[in-house]
């Protein structure tokens, strides 16, 4: 395994200043790369890609861990030893006013939960990690999303039956309205490829929410997953959800909700 990690600043991280701090490399099942530790960790990027073909899945992570200064990453499915690339960086901005918080919960298919951490005043959601996992074993994957709306969190981690138990944590952060710029949506549906780009507004862009969604129903409603990532860009974002072969594959929409940072 190999991991590099990259802060393009020096120093705390400020709302005018924030630190785009990466991981990347290759390895199997769950690796844990180091990270720094000040700041506070907005999710900007992740993305997956086995490459020894296309596979079942049983668990995804981009979760990070202030208190190991490391940051979780896996891409597996139920034995975990397929290799893998992943990127997956964080905005670190200044801790002050943000309000950070956590989800532990089970599922299955799709759920939604009231969130009780909401402080009061203008704060907006966004993601900081995500880990889920299938709890009897691997699947094809149809959709795969974690998204807030009124303080209510909603996840999907689903084959097309949606009737596999999983269990999931989402580490997000409640974040002064007056420290973010723009909030926008992307949505767009894909038609014979594993990847697409999205048109996007400039600057530094965090994750708010996502769903990846295969639109078939019946036996086409579910594949094996070989790229899965959503990489923010200068004014664009790129998504990958796909499996070996594409072109042969049914449809997929993808949705992204982000901020800009200012």
């Amino acid at each position: 395994m190999t991991a590099v990690v990259g802060l393009l600043a020096s120093g705390v991280a400020t709302a005018d200043a924030a630190q785009l701090e990466e991981v990347s490399g290759t390895a199997h099942g769950t690796v844990f790369p180091g990270v720094g530790v000040f700041g506070a960790p907005l999710l900007g990027r992740f993305q997956y890609h086995f490459t020894s073909g296309d596979h079942h899945i049983r668990q995804v992570a981009a979760m990070p861990l202030p208190q190991q200064s490391a940051v979780e990453v896996t891409f597996a499915d139920e034995n975990g030893d397929d290799n893998y690339g992943y990127r997956v960086s964080h905005e670190r901005v200044d801790p002050a006013g943000i309000v950070p918080a956590s989800f532990h919960g089970t599922c299955a298919g799709q759920c939604s939960v009231p969130l009780f951490t909401r402080p009061a005043g203008d704060f907006v959601f966004v993601l900081s990690g995500f880990r889920f996992g299938f709890d009897n074993g691997d699947h094809h994957l149809d959709m795969i999303g974690v998204s807030e709306s009124g303080s209510r969190l909603t996840v999907q981690y689903k084959d097309n039956n949606g009737d596999d138990p999983f269990t999931y944590d989402v580490s997000y952060a409640w974040v002064p309205r007056s420290r973010l710029g723009f909030l926008a949506t992307v949505l767009n549906t894909v038609h014979a490829t594993g990847t697409a780009t999205g048109s996007a507004l400039g600057g530094e862009k965090v994750i708010r929410g996502f769903f990846l969604d295969n639109t078939a129903s019946g036996d086409a409603g579910d594949n094996h997953i070989r790229d899965l990532g959503i990489e923010a860009q200068a004014t664009s974002f790129d998504v990958q959800y796909g499996d070996a072969n594409p072109g042969d594959s049914a449809d997929w929409r993808y949705q992204i909700q982000y901020a800009t940072l200012v």
